[in-house]
């Protein structure tokens, strides 16, 4: 059964929110994004460390407001599909999460889960 995340019109245009897919965590388990009339959606997890992302509530973009950004070493991902165009793990890619709009609210069939393990770059 889908898990409502947020509804969709709390989600700046352009910008991000961070939610959290079960009670009491300590951060946003997905970062949700409206670019451009599009919705996408990826684990809150750099593909450096496994860490979040964020620094502060939904504050996951660089100071341009074109690229998702890691606070830890400041690695920049691309929002259309989330790969790393600058920093540590250059070339990897965020985790994308499937979501839909349904009556106006973000939902998914993804659960909670542990960060995932850091990726090795692509060579």
């Amino acid at each position: 059964m889908p898990q409502r995340l947020c509804r969709y019109d709390e989600i700046p245009e352009p910008g991000c929110r961070g939610v959290a897919l079960a009670p009491g965590r300590a951060y946003a388990d997905l970062v949700l994004v409206r670019w451009e009339q599009r919705l996408y959606a990826y684990r809150n997890a750099c593909p450096h460390t496994g860490a979040p992302m964020e620094d502060g509530p939904d504050g996951f973009m660089d100071y341009t407001g074109y690229y998702l950004q890691c606070c830890i070493h400041g690695a920049l991902f691309r929002i259309d599909d989330g790969l790393c165009i600058q920093g540590p793990c250059l070339h990897c890619h965020l985790s994308p999460v499937a979501v839909a709009v349904e009556d106006g609210w973000v939902v998914t069939t993804v659960e909670a889960v542990d960060a995932p393990s850091p990726q090795e770059p692509a060579r």
